[in-house]
């Protein structure tokens, strides 16, 4: 049922995204996800699987940095995400897997070309209601493509200038959201014998990619890695349109 060159693919490509967001604070999501669509082929299992790894990823870091979290302040954030997760899931059971890659393909480059060339000149307020804004795209995004960060964390990179807490605000939050998802995924029968064994290896790569990013993190120049995973989400998102 399960060849094992997947299976070793997936490890490698979860190892990879667990350290991309041991080092940024996100990214699993878009990153294995510029893979995942090639190597598991239904596109629901491919983001069921990203979204049970990062979440337990997240759940990790977050219990580390617990004392970090202002739990106050990013409550409209997942409150507005809770809402939106569950219509993106039952939306994206309805979909065909080619209008899936398509339009994923457009996600991943308007939101790369953002990232490089617009992050650094706008800026958002952190307020409720750019936090409840902020959380429905995220949950959006993330019920479809299990690609939910990028809005996130530019709310959270404004609302907090210390890294601790921002990193383990961006953790609480995806850690919390991935748990609903993955739920609420099982609910609409989504979570398969197929899901839980491609997690399972998943879990073993991001282990082992948390743990060098963590590593590295004082002494690796993030700026760069993020411009080398948003130049990666062009390439694939120009391959998934055309």
């Amino acid at each position: 049922m399960f060849d094992s060159i997947q299976l070793i693919v997936v490890l490698i490509i979860s190892a990879m995204g667990g350290f991309i967001q041991r080092v940024t604070g996100f990214g699993f999501g878009i990153f294995v996800m510029l893979f995942f669509p090639y190597v598991i082929k239904v596109h629901t299992t491919s983001t069921a699987v990203s979204t049970l790894v990062s979440c337990v990823i997240s759940v990790y870091n977050a219990f580390v940095y617990r004392k970090n979290i202002p739990y106050k302040k990013i409550i409209p954030l997942i409150i507005s995400a809770l809402i939106t997760i569950p219509i993106a899931v039952s939306f994206s059971v309805m979909i065909s897997g080619d209008f899936f890659k398509k339009t994923l393909g457009i996600v991943l480059v308007v939101l790369s070309i953002y990232f490089m060339f617009f992050n650094n000149r706008i800026k958002i307020k952190a307020t409720v209601k750019n936090g409840v804004i902020a959380g429905g795209l995220g949950g959006v995004l993330s019920g479809l493509f299990s690609t939910g960060g990028p809005p996130v964390v530019l709310y959270l990179m404004n609302a907090f200038s210390d890294n601790a807490v921002y990193f383990a605000s961006t953790q609480f939050y995806f850690g919390l959201t991935g748990i609903y998802s993955t739920l609420v995924r099982f609910f609409s029968g989504i979570i398969t014998i197929e899901v839980i064994v491609y997690s399972a290896v998943g879990f073993l790569g991001s282990i082992v990619g948390n743990f060098i990013g963590k590593k590295v993190f004082e002494k690796l120049n993030s700026k760069m890695l993020r411009q080398i995973v948003y130049i990666g989400m062009i390439i694939s998102g120009v391959i998934m349109i055309f």
